[in-house]
């Protein structure tokens, strides 16, 4: 976790790998401007929203006890990378609400021990059950929407699409996908459509999005090197928050495919978790990525600035005051994921923050959101077939 603030300094003063095209940035080009404005009205409702908390509570919090959710309670709701961080917070707090849980993850001895600790806390021990099934497999992710299905102690009412990784080099799943895509979006699309096509009476679906979702390169989708990105170096915050941005697509899209399916997609907040455990031990600011691609090259005595800047954030996070970081408790960001799938009523295919309707960036389009469904359902059938092919050769 130390390492977001060196992140977050990378972003402020990203720079263009020596010997790329320089590019201008401009209001027209919905970079630098409209991303700034878009963040800084995010950050004018995270203030009013934590006074708010202050006095009321937060979102989950707020629901009326007794009334109406979007997941009736006793349902049960399975929750992918629910064996640690927010997955298995959340899946520890439906639990102790009433709601069936199926804990999926691709350890079995972690998914047992969740299960375990989530049946400790449960209104009803019984309805807490598990799935083993890895992600960064399709052929695995296709077996485990019917494991899931048959784990499930009662209607499967709900989805969480929670399970996510930030890789920080170029690695490639066993279906020849580059891994946070797979891992992210396209394995999770995959599950989605095995447990509806399953006939599983799912009523609300929460797809794992991030305020990174704003900060793609060009503020658009791009699909054109997304999978094993060989045209292009790879870039760990570009990639990352094009996964991010196709999390918020799919709810978008899938209001359009699934009618009888609420759909949001969730910013958790920034959470102390082993998201940024790639991280660690990398010196991102010796040449940081571009996300906002607007900057000209670095040259040594900016370089320099950097490295020392790089050095000055790690020991200010190194200090006491370093605690004092804006990071949320798993628990707490659990709950506001929870908020967006228990409230009675939400707007289906929005993206949410703190449990609350929040405006997605530009980028987030119908037009889009078609694009990526297409996409997603050609690659998974792709990998799939060949996959087959393997396993019967």
């Amino acid at each position: 976790m130390r390492c977001l603030l060196v992140i977050t300094a990378a972003a402020a003063l990203s720079t263009r790998p020596r010997g790329a095209a320089r590019r201008r940035s401009t209001a027209k080009d919905g970079t630098l401007f409209s991303r700034g404005a878009y963040f800084a009205a995010r950050a004018r409702e995270d203030a009013v929203r934590a006074a708010k908390r202050v006095v009321l509570g937060d979102a989950l919090s707020q629901l009326v006890p007794g009334g109406p959710r979007g997941v009736a309670p006793g349902g049960v709701v399975a929750v992918t990378g629910a064996t640690s961080g927010v997955g298995k917070a959340l899946a520890e707090e439906l639990a102790q609400l009433g709601y069936g849980v199926v804990v999926c993850g691709r350890d079995e001895e972690k998914v047992k021990e969740t299960v375990r600790s989530a049946a400790r806390r449960a209104a009803n021990p019984d309805l807490v059950s598990g799935a083993t099934f890895d992600l960064e497999s399709l052929a695995s992710t296709r077996a485990g929407a019917a494991a899931v299905a048959a784990a499930a102690r009662g209607p499967l009412e709900g989805l969480v699409l929670n399970a996510g990784c930030w890789p920080t080099t170029l690695r490639l799943t066993e279906d020849e996908l580059e891994v946070a895509l797979q891992t992210n979006h396209v394995a999770q699309h995959l599950l989605f459509r095995e447990l509806a096509r399953a006939g599983a009476p799912l009523a609300r679906v929460v797809s794992l999005s991030s305020s990174a979702h704003a900060s793609t390169r060009k503020d658009a989708l791009d699909l054109d090197d997304a999978k094993e990105w060989t045209a292009r170096a790879f870039d760990p915050l570009e990639n990352y928050s094009q996964t991010k941005l196709m999390n918020a697509l799919f709810a978008r899209e899938l209001k359009n495919r699934h009618p009888s399916v609420d759909c949001v997609a969730a910013h958790p907040g920034v959470v102390d978790t082993g998201l940024f455990r790639d991280f660690d031990g990398l010196s991102f600011l010796e040449r940081p990525p571009d996300p906002f691609g607007v900057l000209p090259d670095v040259d040594e005595t900016l370089e320099a600035l950097l490295k020392g800047a790089s050095g000055a954030v790690q020991v200010a996070m190194d200090s006491p005051l370093g605690s004092l970081a804006p990071f949320k408790k798993p628990r707490d960001a659990a709950r506001d994921v929870a908020a967006g799938l228990l409230s009675p009523s939400v707007e289906s295919g929005a993206y949410y923050s703190d449990g609350e309707p929040t405006e997605a960036c530009a980028a987030v389009t119908a037009e889009a959101a078609r694009a990526l469904w297409d996409w997603t359902e050609a690659t998974v059938d792709e990998a799939l077939a060949y996959a087959d092919e393997e396993a019967a050769a």
